[in-house]
């Protein structure tokens, strides 16, 4: 597996939209949205290196080429980790001549990374949690609408409550 820093990341995303667009005739373009802990170095929430750089959404014909870059587009079958509306939320981080890189909020990687509840995860997310918006968090974290709605079923989203909880017992100011 690759160390990817941020500048690391960039020129990746920056190659693969080279690719599309020598690839992919026409002028459509294509959206990806970057999750886990690429996004956070990307952000500049983190400062060390990442392994891969997970993609939540992308279109299935980019796939193969983001293989290429240390992009896994597989991270669609987590969607359930993240709150309902999440895309409301999303940042654009760079724009190329064919594709459009956004990332995740912190707060909606945050609920995710709570819901996997792998070490990892939970390591990263305290590395984050000063700069967390607590309102939002909550927000995403006890509305209905949000990973309520997105958790596949009621024991599922009781175990991300029991998470949250740890965590914001642990961390909020």
């Amino acid at each position: 597996m690759a160390e990817l820093y941020k500048d690391d990341i960039l020129d990746r995303i920056k190659y693969l939209d080279e690719d599309v667009d020598s690839v992919f005739d026409g002028d459509g373009r294509f959206r990806v949205i970057i999750v886990g802990g690429g996004a956070l170095v990307l952000r500049d929430y983190l400062s060390r290196a990442t392994e891969d750089i997970d993609v939540l959404s992308a279109d299935s014909r980019l796939y193969e080429l983001m293989r290429a870059y240390d992009m896994n587009g597989y991270v669609n079958a987590y969607i359930n980790c993240f709150p309902y509306n999440y895309e409301d939320r999303i940042d654009l981080i760079w724009s190329g001549s064919r594709v459009d890189y956004y990332t995740a909020s912190l707060e909606d990687i945050v609920i995710a990374k709570l819901c996997s509840n792998r070490a990892d995860d939970l390591s990263d997310i305290e590395l984050v949690a000063h700069m967390v918006d607590w309102k939002t968090l909550e927000s995403l974290a006890l509305d209905e609408y949000e990973i309520k709605a997105s958790s596949m079923n009621e024991s599922r989203y009781l175990d991300f409550l029991d998470s949250y909880e740890r965590f914001v017992g642990r961390f909020r100011p």
